[in-house]
């Protein structure tokens, strides 16, 4: 695939001029985050803010990068931009009903190098797990309801994601975003699906993943983090299994930890 355009953001696109490759991987932008430079490629991402024809403005995350790439059994010598992979990742979840940003725009290079672009719409509203866990179990006490609410929003949302088989393989409080226009029912949504793919083992889903935000919920008691892997489970109290698979998750984060 060379370009893909959604259809819903043609119009948008074409009339803030990024309609092409070129176009968008010669626009000027701020850097949202320094590009990441490894392995003679680099990769990054800046937002933008796109303008409608009556005035009302949409946020987008542009992401460029040059020779960032994945092998895979159809690729297994060139290889395809990890962008590419992300843009399949997403299209799949937004065809299974998984809450992710938006594809707007995706364009390779057609001189047929790993020049590759990826333009995502905001997530409006939303705010990182890792900034909403600094204010809501750091600072203060805030009431226990909004902070079950938050960690059962983002529970469900593991549910999800592991129910249509994909292993997220970086699923960090910084990856996942939650929106708290109600506090009683907070919706949370996955970003940086690069690493992401389809896995057919449940088991290593689960270790995986929650292995990884076990290492990185900071602030999280352990009441907490318990509360956390009920509701991912939808079950009242441990089973000898899900005792078994709880020991398994907190060893696997112990030990990434002894490896740093």
């Amino acid at each position: 695939m060379l370009t893909y355009i959604a259809a819903r953001y043609a119009k948008l696109l074409q009339g803030s001029q990024l309609d092409t490759f070129e176009k968008v991987w010669n626009y000027k932008a701020d850097w949202f985050e320094e590009p990441n430079e490894r392995r003679g490629g680099w990769s990054g991402v800046g937002r933008i803010t796109l303008k409608a024809e009556d005035g009302s403005e949409m946020g987008a995350y542009l992401k460029r990068q040059d020779n960032h790439f994945r092998l895979s059994l159809l690729h297994p010598l060139k290889g395809v931009p990890t962008f590419q992979r992300e843009l399949e990742m997403l299209q799949y979840l937004e065809q299974h009903g998984v809450p992710a940003p938006e594809v707007m725009l995706f364009g390779r290079n057609p001189k047929g190098d790993l020049k590759t672009t990826l333009l995502t719409r905001e997530l409006v509203g939303y705010v990182p797990l890792e900034e909403l866990t600094e204010k809501l179990f750091a600072e203060g006490r805030p009431a226990l309801a909004t902070q079950r609410a938050v960690i059962g929003a983002v529970a469900a949302l593991a549910k999800r994601l592991h129910k249509v088989k994909i292993q997220h393989r970086s699923f960090y409080p910084k990856h996942l975003f939650v929106n708290m226009a109600d506090v009683n029912m907070p919706k949370a949504a996955v970003i940086d699906l690069e690493k992401s793919r389809i896995n057919c083992l449940p088991l290593l889903r689960t270790l995986v993943d929650l292995g990884a935000l076990n290492r990185h919920a900071k602030h999280w008691s352990k009441s907490r983090r318990m509360y956390f892997f009920l509701q991912y489970l939808g079950i009242p109290k441990l089973t000898p299994y899900t005792k078994w698979l709880c020991r398994r998750i907190v060893k696997r984060s112990g030990r990434v930890n002894r490896s740093k």
